[in-house]
């Protein structure tokens, strides 16, 4: 499989992480090299609180989808029962995730963001979860970072410890007991 990343830097602190991605039928690469496939794109929200992923009603209309089946879903007012259906997703980077099964959903639309513009897809853990995925706030911008297949796991302890260490002045055995008692915990 081909390493793939894509980054979505916002202009200030985001409060929901929201990037482009396609969405068409549930199609195998083989049928994609034989046949015309409708890729139409929508607004995304990232969500490492949801499941799985969610289209609206629009999407499921706009490609003429037939749900695959019921299902209940839960939430943070409760719960209820939706359609199921089975599409392709293509990410920022390129990557085509085939064949997921998506529950419908209302989402919240965002203040101040036209019609046009309003999310209709939420992708959940089970995409975010194929890969690494980071999500910083340096300098008062938020940073959006997706790579798929994960390839390595991200520790901010390590560089925390240093900076505490290297700020406290501390001579090279406390340095050292320091660190020892990070590692511990205490």
């Amino acid at each position: 499989m081909q390493h793939r990343a894509f980054t979505t830097r916002y202009g200030g602190l985001a409060r929901v992480l929201i990037t482009k991605v396609g969405v068409c039928e549930p199609v195998t690469p083989e049928e994609a090299k034989t046949r015309e496939i409708k890729l139409v794109n929508y607004s995304a929200i990232w969500d490492t609180g949801a499941t799985h992923s969610a289209i609206t009603k629009k999407v499921a209309t706009d490609l003429n989808l037939k749900p695959t089946g019921i299902v209940e879903v839960r939430y943070g007012n409760g719960k209820s029962t939706t359609n199921t259906y089975l599409v392709n997703i293509s990410l920022p980077n390129g990557v085509m995730v085939g064949q997921v099964r998506v529950t419908e959903a209302q989402l919240v639309p965002e203040d101040n963001v036209p019609e046009e513009n309003q999310p209709q897809l939420l992708v959940g853990m089970d995409i975010i979860g194929m890969g690494d995925f980071a999500v910083t706030n340096a300098n008062g911008r938020t940073t959006l970072s997706f790579h798929i297949p994960s390839i390595k796991e991200i520790d901010f302890i390590p560089g925390a410890e240093d900076h505490n260490i290297k700020a406290t002045g501390a001579n090279r055995h406390d340095r050292r007991a320091m660190k020892a008692r990070m590692r511990r915990g205490r």
